[in-house]
């Protein structure tokens, strides 16, 4: 496996989780894998075909995305291919069916669609997996659901002894379990891992969207473009993303734009100028969401709140996929939380409207948080932390805390004696004293607090509301599409305690919007927001003359992409430039060894980086072959070092951790600090030990190096009360959160000893560390129902493995399937060789050309064309976001 990892990806050590998830793999094992983005989970799937010479066959919902990945594996050596609509190699069917490519890449409507024929063949030759990648496209629970991923389990009828790993960024445990139900998952192995991205600072800011905004905005982007870094902007409106790209371009900066009524060629144009680094910045709607590929963008705007937080982590997480540092700004306003009922309209049924309103309520959340954001989208996927994250501007802003017991007495009262029957909009209304028509006809101008909120804009208050639903003294209610505010228990409590409006104090911070509209009237955007947090080679000790070098060398990758026609990144990473840049090496051995540099780049471009690294360091006086950056730390669990002998750490591991926790680390690992000791260091007021603890087990994460036997001790962990940890998950069927865990043990027995336990097992040194305790199964491994991910027992697996994968007669689908259906599977599986007047472009038209269009009408106009082949036309246009059904008609996105 390291062998492979190294000759073909550059790599010498896996990361976290990759190495157990690819074993299981090779053993024929069924996984789950829940990673974040940049995480690393395509290796996961990369690396089986290498080892076993089989194919792997990868499900992909974007044509986009499926051309990117391709790409950059050919430029690593890898033999791969895609099977879909835009393949202009007429040979790729016939070698993809030989067996010809480690790995193949198809969406899930050309996998169904795909002849028993094919699926025979190519078992014959060899397949070592099918991996379903954005696989919460399964779950209805998901935040992007499509119904051809739920088709996806037919396949288990022809690929028997197949392993199916279904791998995703964005799972809440419901959409772990869908996903499991949907594809038969068998006793699948489970990773979840953090949700965390340490390397991604996350801002919000409240704007008006005027020519004037959008000007600043402009300004911010123009600061990224001019130092080379990548930019993408996510608009909620084509309109939108017109004005913005139009604005840039004004400004003269080379920008591409991306949304559903261009024409596929244009589409396609705009998004290989970016990906190669002609344009630098893209303009886009959602459409461009999962479709891009590109580990090096530093930076991604939200313009307008999106749909959900699911969407928010998965657009954000297109940002700074190779870990070196970047940001995250979201700008919204307040019309953009009144789309509920445009992102409800095609939900199927009352459960998919709650799951998608629930989503959306979340994102607005975040706009108005006051704490830390890092935090805030940590827990919403159901993971702790310890303390604030020092990397989101709630976080590094200076502090504005005020005591807002007189406004918050005004507002719970208000809504209170409004019965708790209106949204925040209407108590609002009558405490800034209006006489509106629903006002005066329920009496509410008769009310005392009726005008006593005028000194503060509606905005003003409701920020106040966003704020004090936060901090639990509101609470919103949603039915249908229509949002209720209440007072909660803890309203109620502050009020009752409250004689006076000005009687018991409630200090909060407010929140930007807050400040923004006290100090300007309204909420504007300062200019240069977030661009002091443009990563800079100087805060990785470059010297001058070295960040010239660094330039010139990604000239010589641009130029050399522009030769062969790739994309700069395919070639290799800005990382792997950087490391050439501050090593300098003078011979292809010394090249070869730097991380990053696989056998590919070796054989083909060696020689031109050398003749450049050894001429541009003669011009600017530097030597050559300078002292190596420190390596990074080890990943691999199997080779983990459990007396902890001290390695050299990453030099970026600062820019990931953030300096407190690495000093923590350090303190502890090299000079044997104490956790107390720790907490008081160079400190006036100091941190809890629990804080501590979580960021050395933070750090061990990434790879650091850990005396685990004298850490265990120090908290108390023995092999007893880890024996007693598992069985204790092993009961509650998840790790996903710490207090059902704790509450099914002992009151002796601590969250830190649960969250290193937890550590442990994630790198791999439960049986190395614990040798000494009871045998017990590791609970994502537990057989029969202990894991509620399986979907299925392994019982039902074992005994009847057929009933559980389908059929083997070599038809797509169960037994009980009817036969006309798979007859028409089967007849429809075949392409159509003849032409047809029906193309994505021309369908696009005619969706944009009417306000909302029939299937039947389509199909009807294109009367040359099959209706099977327009029905995959418009599921395909859909799936890539560039039309939806709303009400049974297809209408422009």
């Amino acid at each position: 496996m390291e062998a492979a990892l190294k000759g073909y990806f550059g790599y010498s050590s896996f990361r976290p989780y990759q190495r157990e998830i690819i074993q299981k793999v090779l053993d024929g094992r069924d996984c789950l894998v829940v990673m974040a983005t940049g995480s690393g989970k395509s290796i996961c799937y990369q690396i089986p075909p290498l080892v076993t010479k089989k194919t792997a066959v990868v499900v992909s919902p974007l044509l986009s995305l499926m051309q990117d990945q391709v790409m950059s594996l050919k430029q690593k050596g890898v033999k791969s291919e895609y099977l879909g609509s835009t393949q202009t190699n007429s040979s790729a069917f016939n070698e993809a069916e030989k067996g010809m490519f480690d790995v193949l890449y198809m969406t899930p409507e050309k996998a169904i669609s795909l002849p028993s024929r094919f699926w025979n063949n190519l078992q014959a030759a060899g397949i070592c997996l099918l991996a379903v990648d954005e696989a919460h496209c399964i779950s209805e629970w998901g935040h992007d659901f499509r119904m051809e991923y739920k088709e996806l389990h037919l396949l288990r009828g022809l690929l028997v002894g197949v392993p199916f790993v279904a791998l995703t960024a964005t799972a809440t445990e419901r959409v772990r379990r869908d996903i499991s139900t949907s594809l038969v998952l068998c006793n699948p192995h489970v990773v979840v891992g953090s949700f965390d991205r340490h390397n991604l600072f996350y801002g919000v800011k409240s704007c008006n969207r005027s020519i004037s905004f959008i000007n600043e905005l402009v300004k911010d982007v123009s600061k990224r473009s001019a130092v080379g870094e990548s930019t993408i902007v996510y608009c909620t409106t084509i309109r939108e993303t017109e004005q913005v790209h139009e604005a840039l371009v004004t400004a003269g900066i080379k920008s591409g734009i991306y949304h559903g009524k261009m024409g596929s060629r244009a589409r396609e144009e705009s998004h290989r100028s970016f990906i190669r680094d002609e344009v630098r910045v893209m303009v886009a709607t959602i459409a461009f969401g999962m479709g891009i590929d590109k580990p090096d963008v530093r930076c991604i705007i939200h313009y307008g709140c999106p749909k959900s937080l699911e969407s928010y982590y998965q657009e954000s997480g297109r940002c700074g996929r190779d870990a070196l540092s970047s940001v995250c700004w979201l700008y919204y306003q307040r019309s953009d939380f009144t789309k509920a009922d445009f992102y409800c309209a095609d939900a199927k049924n009352g459960t998919q409207r709650k799951a998608i309103m629930d989503s959306f309520m979340a994102a607005q959340k975040y706009c108005l948080l006051a704490t830390c954001r890092r935090r805030f989208l940590l827990q919403y996927f159901g993971e702790e932390l310890n303390s604030d994250c020092g990397n989101c501007d709630n976080c590094t802003a200076v502090k504005n805390v005020r005591d807002l017991s007189k406004e918050t007495f005004l507002l719970l009262s208000c809504i209170k004696s409004c019965g708790g029957r209106w949204g925040l909009n209407l108590p609002i209304d009558v405490l800034r004293g209006s006489r509106a028509k629903k006002i005066v006809d329920n009496n509410y101008d008769k009310l005392q607090m009726h005008g006593r909120g005028k000194d503060y804009s509606p905005n003003w208050w409701k920020a106040l509301g966003g704020l004090l639903i936060a901090h639990d003294y509101l609470k919103e209610t949603v039915r249908d599409t229509f949002r209720f505010v209440s007072v909660s228990p803890k309203g109620v409590k502050f009020l009752s305690a409250a004689d006076k409006i000005d009687g018991t104090p409630l200090v909060l911070q407010l929140t930007a919007e807050m400040i923004d509209l006290e100090e300007h009237g309204s909420s504007q955007h300062k200019e240069g927001g977030g661009s002091n947090l443009v990563p800079t080679l100087e805060s990785e000790k470059f010297s001058e003359d070295e960040s010239k070098l660094y330039q010139m060398l990604l000239n010589v990758r641009m130029e050399l992409a522009q030769d062969i026609g790739t994309a700069p990144y395919a070639i290799c990473g800005d990382q792997t430039i950087r490391n050439f840049a501050k090593m300098r090496p003078s011979t292809g051995a010394r090249l070869s060894n730097i991380d990053g540099v696989n056998q590919h780049f070796v054989s083909r471009f060696s020689g031109t980086f050398i003749q450049n690294i050894t001429q541009l360091s003669k011009e600017l006086n530097l030597p050559l072959d300078n002292s190596p950056l420190p390596p990074p730390p080890t990943i691999n669990p199997a080779v983990e070092n459990i007396a902890g002998v001290p390695k050299p750490v990453q030099n970026n591991l600062p820019g990931i951790l953030g300096d407190a926790k690495v000093t923590a680390w350090e303190l502890w690992q090299k000079q044997e600090f104490s956790f107390l000791k720790i907490a008081y260091f160079r400190r006036a007021v100091p941190i809890k030990e629990q804080t501590v603890i979580a960021y050395i087990l933070d750090a061990a994460r990434e790879g650091c190096e850990l005396d685990w036997s004298r850490f265990c001790r120090e908290v108390g962990l023995t092999p007893e009360i880890a024996s007693g940890i598992r069985l204790a998950i092993a009961k509650v069927g998840s790790r996903d959160k710490l207090k059902p865990i704790k509450e099914e043990l002992p009151e002796n027995v601590t969250y830190d000893m649960i969250k290193t336990f937890l550590t442990i097992e994630g790198r791999g040194l439960s049986e190395q560390i614990f040798s000494n305790a009871p045998a017990s199964s590791h609970a994502s491994e537990a057989s029969g129902n202990d894991n509620p991910a399986d979907g299925v027992t392994a019982d039902a697996c074992d005994a009847n493995p057929s009933a559980k994968r389908g059929q083997t007669d070599g038809m797509v689908g169960s037994a009980e399937e009817p036969a006309m259906k798979l007859q028409k599977i089967e007849e429809h599986g075949v392409e159509s060789s003849g032409t047809t007047s029906a193309t994505e472009e021309s369908v696009l038209e005619l969706v944009a050309s009417r306000d909302g269009v029939l299937l039947d009408d389509v199909v009807k106009h294109f009367n040359g064309s099959k209706r099977e082949s327009v029905v995959e036309i418009l599921v395909s246009l859909e799936s890539e976001f560039e039309i939806y059904k709303k009400n049974g008609k297809f209408m422009i996105m």
